[in-house]
């Protein structure tokens, strides 16, 4: 009887181990697929989102980030892109990025290849095999507006104790900023192979004038964005700031064009219900509309701003039961 069990246990490991080697298998030719038509693209301007991994981060510690600025430093350089604005969030990034599939797609393996290296380094499981990204076409100015300010905006909802300028693992702090003039900078024609190599973790010569921050231990990324660009098409600092803050309505559409979902602060919903009664009809408070009105309100709310029901319901002081019909 122990015998039989023993080798039952055998057999149901063998099953498990050859279903996820099938997984992995068919996950890895997905992202394969996905990546050959990504190498197609023309070059231009696209938003580049590294995946949400579930379990695990992207980045546990400074040292991590800090290895992950000096990626996206290197990789640009060597695959030939012209980055815009980024951000790296503990388990995601996002970058605007000037340039052609093909590259794009060099770039993403290249950073993921030093991102996981530097994880198993670390002790932590490596990348999942189908780890991939998105890669979405920017089509307009008024589009890279919008994901400029939704690229700077991202760890504002994952640090609401820090302000866009105050988030340093990425370039959003440059924009309309004085903050690079804090920094200790050295250029990197004047730190020796050795240190350069054993900091960057690469063979690859950087450009000389490239700046180093030896107390953070990265490239500053003000070597090799195209800062300019950004505040260009930003205006100044108050459109800028308004649109961290207000524009709600493009951080949804961009959100939703690249399959992130959206849960609103309540300060955020507190404002979104203030400009709707105000635009849409010209009051100042729920307690100035009729049933009608409320519940006109509750379908801008639920269909436009994809509020839980719930929330909508102690919004506008209306029962659940009265929403639930009203939405069916």
């Amino acid at each position: 009887m122990k015998v039989f069990m023993f080798l039952n246990m055998r057999v149901r490991e063998r099953c498990y181990i050859a279903v996820n080697l099938n997984l992995d298998y068919m996950g890895s030719h997905k992202l394969n697929e996905l990546l050959k038509e990504y190498r197609k693209q023309p070059k231009w301007y696209y938003h580049v989102i590294f995946d949400s991994i579930e379990t695990g981060q992207l980045f546990n510690s400074d040292d991590e980030y800090a290895d992950g600025m000096n990626s996206v430093a290197i990789g640009q350089y060597v695959c030939g892109l012209s980055v815009i604005v980024f951000v790296l969030m503990a388990n995601h990034c996002h970058i605007l990025v000037h340039g052609s599939g093909e590259d794009i797609v060099k770039f993403f393996l290249f950073v993921k290849e030093r991102i996981n290296r530097k994880l198993k380094e670390d002790g932590f499981p490596p990348l999942p095999i189908d780890y991939g990204f998105k890669m979405v076409k920017v089509n307009d100015e008024r589009q890279l507006v919008d994901t400029i300010i939704y690229i700077a905006r991202n760890p504002l909802k994952a640090r609401p104790d820090l302000m866009a300028s105050g988030y340093i693992w990425g370039s959003a702090n440059l924009i309309f900023s004085d903050v690079d003039r804090l920094y200790d900078k050295i250029k990197v024609a004047d730190m020796s192979c050795r240190e350069a190599m054993r900091i960057f973790r690469t063979k690859i010569r950087l450009p000389g004038n490239y700046l180093f921050n030896r107390p953070r231990g990265f490239i500053l990324p003000e070597s090799y964005v195209l800062n300019g660009k950004a505040e260009r098409m930003l205006v100044n600092s108050w459109r800028f700031s308004s649109g961290l803050v207000r524009n709600f309505d493009a951080y949804l559409k961009i959100a939703e064009g690249v399959g992130e979902m959206i849960i609103f602060s309540e300060n955020e919903l507190n404002e979104i219900v203030n400009q709707v009664l105000r635009d849409h009809f010209k009051v100042d408070s729920v307690k100035d509309l009729g049933v009608d009105d409320k519940c006109r309100l509750a379908l801008i709310l639920k269909r436009k701003y994809r509020v839980d029901t719930k929330r909508i319901a102690r919004k506008i002081h209306v029962e659940v039961a009265v929403l639930n019909k009203l939405f069916e």
